[in-house]
């Protein structure tokens, strides 16, 4: 059984042989299949993957063209009546399960102490089964699906508004949050080469908006790269592609593989505070939906 070490190591390489293959394995720059899911998430429990699994298994579905985000186990597919093909590979994510020890304090009384154990775990993508269950759910290549000028902003527009934070447009230079004056500096929209570039520079600088908001501390390079992985599950939440604009992630790139390789929990760490960044921005319109849904189905 592969060590705590071992399991951040091995995730950590994968990332920083993306890196260096200039792939950012959070961007996913392509809109997504309308109606169906957007983020990776479980077929079996309807849960979506949080923190480094997010980050795994668009990586895994950039690489091998999957455009479908659902993932089940071997057995959680099984339990359904469907099969994985023979020869597929799964993909691994990863699990925190905490665990108890006793410890004795500088005072000589003992107690337990409750610390996260890292385990992984092996999933595969709908592509890759078969069987009644998951027929609906295949994507055809007869399907309709949207172009690139047609992103529906609603989404956006509304979870931008309802982070109620103080916007200010017009700066030609540079897009940046004034901690003082707690607000967001930002050129304007049609300033940017499109939508999704702007909305991803929008969502990093909302991003940091939240930072002292959800007791976040740590350093500059990792705080750039909760800013960028957050952003880009926003946007991939709001369905809008990410940019494929990578001028202003070069530099960041250089000091992100420095911290990676120096680090193996540095991505771990980074990709758990972009997913509490982003339920923290997000939850006000999650909210809202959940209520317009349960409106729906009871009329």
């Amino acid at each position: 059984m592969p060590t705590q070490n071992e399991i951040r190591t091995r995730i950590t390489n994968r990332i920083v042989e993306s890196l260096k293959q200039g792939r950012i394995a959070w961007r996913k720059a392509w809109t997504p299949v309308k109606d169906l899911v957007r983020t990776p998430t479980n077929f079996v429990t309807k849960r979506p993957y949080n923190g480094m699994n997010v980050l795994l298994l668009q990586m895994a579905a950039m690489e091998r063209g999957y455009p479908i985000s659902y993932w089940a186990s071997f057995n959680q597919w099984k339990s359904l009546g469907a099969h994985v093909r023979k020869g597929e590979k799964a993909e691994t994510i990863v699990f925190w399960k905490p665990v108890k020890r006793t410890v004795t304090g500088k005072d000589g009384q003992e107690r337990e102490e409750a610390f996260p154990i890292l385990k992984t775990w092996s999933v595969f993508n709908i592509a890759q089964v078969e069987g009644e269950a998951v027929e609906p759910f295949k994507v055809s290549d007869t399907l309709n699906l949207p172009k690139f000028g047609d992103i529906d902003r609603t989404e956006f527009d509304r979870a931008v508004a309802a982070t109620q934070a103080d916007i200010r447009y017009g700066f030609n230079e540079a897009a940046y949050v004034r901690p003082p004056g707690d607000y967001i500096v930002m050129p304007h929209e049609h300033q940017f080469e499109s939508f999704p570039a702007f909305a991803e520079v929008l969502l990093h600088e909302i991003s940091h908006h939240s930072e002292w908001r959800v007791g976040w501390t740590g350093s500059y390079a990792e705080g750039e790269l909760r800013a960028e992985i957050a952003a880009c599950f926003m946007a991939t939440e709001l369905g809008i592609p990410n940019s494929d604009d990578l001028t202003n992630h070069f530099a960041y790139i250089q000091a992100w593989l420095q911290a990676l390789e120096n680090d193996p929990a540095f991505i771990f760490r980074a990709a758990s505070a972009a997913s509490k960044a982003a339920d923290f921005i997000l939850e006000p319109v999650r909210k809202v939906e959940a209520i317009e849904e349960d409106a729906v189905e009871a009329a």
